[in-house]
């Protein structure tokens, strides 16, 4: 697939990793002899489409993440790098503002979320260019109970029109850097970016991604994910 709509990145990677339990944040640790965030760099820079990335990082990390960047490789379409604000809307509303002005279509991903697949980043630029917002998420395969008192399950949810959102949410460059200043502007909060244009908007449109494209949050699943880079590297030679 090829995809004429100019793109940016904004990769957030601001947390404090706190789960993760040890002495380097989430983006510096390695996996399969890349750090976290190297890997997810570079399957962004692997997609013609995506003209430029903004790292959004801890502001601990600055002075590392502005070193490794200079180095290229992965980091080659690194256009700027900056401080995260104190809560995850903060830091990408900074990351929207940093974004060139040429780019048509802003995508924002976790940084903790390295297996992405180019082909999904693709679907979701053209799908943003297309309605003005696109979100990749992965129909939920367990059964869901609904337990009110978090200890005892009194009902089973229908999960048929449930989905898992996952990152890159995507949306027109023009559309982003509204809806960010409006959040800024009311205050407002949200875990999920697509949650905004849902807010302000109305229904984002989703594209399926895969169940590999898992948030790295403890370090059962840094064993996961360098099993399934491992499992990518035979089916590649196969």
């Amino acid at each position: 697939m090829t995809c004429s709509t100019t793109a940016a990145a904004v990769l957030v990677a601001a947390g404090n990793s706190t789960r993760m339990g040890g002495a380097l944040r989430k983006p510096h640790l390695v996996l399969a002899g890349r750090s976290i965030l190297e890997h997810t760099c570079a399957a962004f820079a692997a997609v013609p489409a995506v003209r430029e990335l903004v790292l959004v990082v801890h502001e601990g990390d600055l002075e590392r993440v502005t070193a490794l960047a200079a180095g290229g490789g992965a980091f080659a379409k690194v256009r700027a790098i900056v401080a995260g604000g104190r809560e995850r809307t903060d830091s990408v509303r900074v990351g929207v503002e940093a974004v060139g002005p040429t780019a048509e279509v802003v995508l924002v991903h976790d940084a903790a979320r390295p297996l992405i697949r180019p082909e999904t980043i693709e679907a979701a630029i053209e799908v943003a260019a297309r309605d003005g917002a696109a979100l990749v998420a992965v129909p939920v395969r367990d059964t869901l109970k609904s337990a009110p008192d978090g200890s005892h399950s009194v009902a089973t949810v229908d999960r048929s029109t449930i989905w898992a959102a996952q990152t890159p949410q995507a949306f027109r460059a023009s559309i982003a850097r509204e809806l960010f200043a409006r959040a800024a502007r009311e205050k407002l909060v949200a875990t999920d970016d697509a949650a905004l244009y849902e807010r302000f908007i109305g229904p984002v449109t989703l594209v399926h991604g895969e169940w590999s494209n898992l948030k790295i949050t403890s370090p059962e699943d840094l064993a996961i994910a360098e099993a399934m880079l491992a499992w990518r590297a035979r089916e590649a030679h196969a």
